[in-house]
């Protein structure tokens, strides 16, 4: 289950309500654990009857398009859809036996849960089990719908962004973290993290990039370009708190191109420790990549 709460800037409807069914259906996609609980490719996707919404906290996967925001969204779900969905869950074959796999298992999985007054269920489907989720496709092809529509409704969440600069001796960076949401949001300072860290990052990626072919991926080798340094980094863990629609900005340390190549740059923040709520207020925690900017020669 998310364990943060509604906003109370998003509005939930009475319960009970005619012909609504009581549950609360939850689908949990999890990967190695990195810390705090979360780990690559993590996101909760919840239904809940009695407060009429679709709930996703999502963390970031390796797969994201650049520009995807992370964080908690909250979907308005109406009673029709409610009673279609939970049809499909309860018709579907996701609670019954369910075949083993007949092939070494990855490394992410989802577990799924259908919360009603008299019982629990519970499954589990790696995402590697092509068979499987053929088997219980139609609460798939639901939830994956449901996945999708959830970005479009920020409640706590962040976006990345970059610019460039151009100055007499090279060029600086400024990125920046925007409150998307309509509450407040707190993460970690991007320039405490500390540029060794294994799986956290603050900084600039930029690689040479010659264009791409049709059927031919880019080839693309991304180098590190560090943020400019706090005047001293101190030991406890900096915060910055934003308000809805604030955003933070700080610029990279100079960065000199070679004449005659174009380059693609963009900002990538991963943070993963930490309580989720500090003082009330949601942390934003995973990985999160800004759109990527192209550099002419």
């Amino acid at each position: 289950m998310i364990a943060i709460p509604v906003s109370p800037k998003i509005s939930t409807p009475s319960w009970p309500r005619p012909g609504v069914p009581d549950y609360a259906f939850v689908v949990r996609s999890r990967g190695p654990e990195i810390g705090g609980g979360v780990g690559y490719d993590d996101s909760t996707l919840q239904v809940e009857s009695r407060n009429a919404l679709v709930s996703l906290e999502y963390f970031g996967a390796d797969f994201d398009v650049p520009g995807t925001p992370i964080g908690i969204f909250r979907t308005h779900i109406d009673d029709q859809a409610l009673q279609d969905f939970y049809a499909v869950v309860t018709t579907s074959k996701l609670f019954g036996t369910l075949a083993s796999m007949a092939r070494h298992p990855g490394l992410t999985q989802s577990e799924y849960t259908l919360i009603e007054p008299a019982k629990e269920s519970h499954q589990s489907i790696n995402d590697s089990d092509d068979l499987n989720r053929v088997v219980v496709a139609p609460v798939l092809d639901k939830t994956q719908a449901m996945f999708s529509q959830s970005f479009a409704h920020p409640e706590r969440a962040a976006i990345l962004g970059l610019e460039r600069a151009q100055l007499p001796d090279g060029d600086v960076f400024v990125v920046s973290m925007k409150n998307v949401g309509v509450d407040t949001i707190c993460f970690t300072d991007p320039r405490w993290i500390p540029a060794t860290a294994t799986h956290d990052r603050s900084v600039v990626m930029v690689t040479e990039y010659a264009g791409e072919k049709p059927g031919e991926p880019p080839r693309l080798d991304w180098k590190h370009h560090p943020l400019e340094p706090l005047a001293s980094r101190p030991a406890q863990e900096m915060l910055v708190t934003l308000a809805p629609g604030a955003t933070w900005q700080a610029k990279s340390v100079v960065w000199k191109r070679t004449p005659g190549k174009q380059y693609l740059a963009q900002f990538r923040w991963a943070s993963y420790a930490g309580d989720p709520l500090v003082n009330g207020v949601y942390r934003i925690r995973g990985r999160v990549d800004s759109p990527r900017i192209l550099i002419k020669p």
